[in-house]
């Protein structure tokens, strides 16, 4: 349907579809002094661009959780440090290392804005380990109340991470395969998306499964690689994540999805386990 509309209603193929683009955690990393932001469009350009949140509110939370957990600018105008400064009530709250003031140095910032970018690429899974870490060499050093204000920030860094579908990761690493139903009986379609893209779905027919000629582990296999040989990357890719936003976040989802960094990370027993769940159930 997305397909047919663009190419016959090129002007308002959007509002025909009623598709709403999803909403995004970005860090801008071209500013000399980045910061968070939140946004609905993205350019084959942008970099450290984290979704698809389904709504803007969800997107603003987990900005706001993860804000809390550094010392980022959060005001939007291009900085111009200089000792006099006026400053925020951020920084007043120690909550910014206000390079506005000059009370940071250049790389000073952006060492901590690259704390946020590993949060962010982790989802605080790094955060997570070290506090964890610090945390039992505290204890084990009977600095208990060491220990106590450690195990605070790991709730907040767990209630953040929380906060964030399982789903959603780095745009330019967004890769996995929605297994869903296809018209005929136990018959199976994959649709692949590699870095944020939809590739061609990939038929898989189980209706002939006494004769199969190999097992459907090594099936699934050969037929994701094959058809993953030749990526495509056309399109807008906001599109393509807000297609999978309205399946993926829907009520009435048909299938499952399996995320993975690279094709050989995917979890085959899980796959063939899912589809063989789905093929019984019919």
């Amino acid at each position: 349907m997305y397909e047919l509309a663009k190419r016959y209603n090129p002007s308002g193929y959007l509002q025909q579809l009623r598709l709403r683009l999803p909403w995004f955690v970005s860090l801008s990393a071209a500013d000399a002094f980045p910061r968070l932001e939140l946004k609905n469009r993205i350019s084959r350009k942008s970099t450290a661009v984290f979704g698809p949140f389904s709504s803007r509110d969800l997107a603003q939370r987990y900005e706001q959780e993860v804000l809390g957990l550094f010392q980022l600018r959060r005001c939007t105008e291009v900085l111009e440090p200089h000792p006099t400064h006026p400053g925020c009530i951020y920084g007043e709250m120690n909550q910014c290392l206000r390079p506005c003031q000059c009370a940071v140095t250049s790389e000073e910032y952006h060492g901590e804005s690259g704390r946020v970018l590993d949060f962010l690429a982790t989802n605080g899974q790094s955060s997570a380990t070290s506090l964890s870490v610090a945390r039992q060499k505290a204890s084990s050093e009977m600095d208990f109340e060491l220990a106590a204000q450690i195990h605070k920030r790991l709730e907040r860094v767990n209630a953040a991470a929380a906060s964030r579908d399982r789903a959603i990761t780095s745009i330019d690493e967004f890769n996995g395969v929605a297994l869903t139903p296809a018209c005929g009986y136990r018959q199976f379609r994959l649709w692949p998306v590699i870095a944020g893209y939809w590739q061609d779905p990939v038929p898989v027919d189980l209706s002939g499964e006494e004769s199969r000629a190999m097992s459907l582990d090594r099936e699934l296999r050969e037929l994701l690689e094959t058809s993953l040989r030749s990526v495509q990357s056309e399109g807008r890719r906001v599109e393509h994540l807000a297609l999978f936003s309205r399946w993926y976040y829907s009520s009435w989802r048909d299938g499952q999805w399996f995320p993975f960094r690279a094709l050989d990370h995917l979890n085959y027993r899980k796959l063939v386990r899912e589809l063989s769940k789905m093929a019984t159930a019919m």
